[in-house]
């Protein structure tokens, strides 16, 4: 079981006035036998309770699963999340991940030998043949359709004693981030001496994943990396590694770069995702994700399998 939930792994709210939920408080993904449930629908049930206030309303029409955001229904089209009259289209555009994300830190992927071929390829083939995302679903989730509307809804917030810019929906969850983290800098030696060893905290930049034509969660303001004065010679991202180690999910977690537990628990519970839980690993990095955690404490593997995931 373990080694299928690594390999599966492998291969808010927006409105003006309106404060982002606790993922804590968010309903649960109602329940139905596995083989009632159509691809997509636990994916777009979720995302429907970790965004109540912009999306508006999900349903199964016309053989697939749909969500509203204002006027405009989005179309699951094989996890592209493609508005509906762009929906046949989805062969063009790589998926919105969607992953079983593990509450605790997993073991280490151990992949056998034609596993580990089809990773090394597909490294390769994003290099040669860089996916694309499609823009218009998180554009209008986030009221913010390009570059300069992104810009328009960014906030300065403090975090813990670091001020970073990101997306104003971040405000409030990350608000609450820095208070847990300020009670256990207190309490925790390990934390303060972590914290202390920061050289800042990273949110808002344009720019794209690497190694794809995608835009990272950053340019959206959705994201936010942790970034020391040294690594000691640890790892902090699997694409770095790979320059050194080409099977980089060998890379024990005691040479990677890590952080302490209690950090890690308290951005997922406002919400984030943490990179180093990921095969392809990148431990600096959160990542507004709140629909990810619905479906983690829902208990249930998500219908379908992730993208390669990169922040």
């Amino acid at each position: 079981m373990k080694r299928g939930f690594l390999l599966a792994a492998c291969l808010v709210l927006l409105a003006s006035g309106v404060s982002s939920p606790r993922v804590t408080d968010a309903p649960a993904v109602p329940q139905r036998d596995t083989e009632a449930r159509q691809p997509g629908e636990r994916e777009v049930i979720a995302l429907e309770a970790a965004w109540p206030g912009r999306i508006l309303e999900t349903r199964y029409r016309d053989g697939d699963w749909m969500l509203r955001i204002d006027d405009t229904w989005f179309a699951w089209a094989h996890g592209r999340l493609l508005p509906e009259a762009e929906a046949a289209d989805w062969r063009q555009f790589a998926s919105l991940p969607f992953y079983p994300y593990p509450l605790s830190l997993p073991p280490l992927a151990a992949l056998d030998d034609q596993t580990a071929v089809r990773l090394r390829q597909g490294v390769r083939d994003r290099q040669k043949n860089p996916p694309r995302r499609s823009e218009e679903f998180l554009s209008l989730l986030l009221q913010a359709s390009r570059r300069t509307g992104i810009e328009d809804r960014l906030a300065r917030v403090e975090v813990a004693g670091f001020s970073l810019t990101v997306h104003e929906v971040l405000a409030e969850p990350l608000g609450r981030v820095s208070d847990e983290l300020y009670a256990l800098r207190r309490a925790n030696p390990e934390v303060n001496a972590f914290l202390g060893g920061l050289r800042e905290m990273n949110g808002y930049n344009y720019r794209y994943v690497e190694g794809t034509r995608s835009r990272s969660l950053h340019s959206y303001g959705l994201a936010v990396d942790l970034i020391p004065r040294s690594y000691h010679g640890r790892s902090p991202y699997w694409l770095w590694a790979m320059g050194t180690l080409p099977d980089w999910w060998t890379i024990p977690y005691e040479k990677r770069w890590m952080m302490p537990p209690g950090i890690v628990e308290a951005f997922e519970r406002q919400g984030f995702v943490w990179g180093g839980k990921w095969l392809y690993f990148d431990t600096m990095h959160f990542e507004y994700r709140p629909d990810i955690l619905v479906l983690a404490r829902d208990n249930a593997p998500a219908v379908t399998t992730a993208s390669e995931q990169q922040s």
